[in-house]
């Protein structure tokens, strides 16, 4: 069977509908997109279509932020404990 090709936008909604293991993949298409690697690695953080790993997340939100991400750079923080909000993993 050929792999579906997924705009990144679909990607994304494969994710927000909570079709996880379809966002995955569709999300890895576009792996070296900062909005992609933060959804990658919220893919981690929360265990939806992969193992939980918060280390994985962590790398991924690196990615992502490292390229502008204002979101991932919050997940960092969030990782590490660094926001009153917080959301540890």
């Amino acid at each position: 069977m050929q792999k579906r090709d997924y705009s990144l936008e679909e990607a994304i909604e494969c994710y927000e509908e909570g079709r996880f293991e379809e966002a995955k993949e569709a999300l890895w298409q576009h792996r070296r997109d900062p909005e992609a690697q933060y959804y990658i690695g919220m893919l981690y953080y929360e265990g939806y279509g992969v193992e939980k790993s918060v280390e994985e997340a962590k790398r991924w939100f690196k990615k992502a932020s490292r390229q502008g991400s204002l979101d991932a750079e919050y997940m960092l923080l969030c990782c590490e404990g660094n926001t009153s909000s917080c959301c540890k993993g």
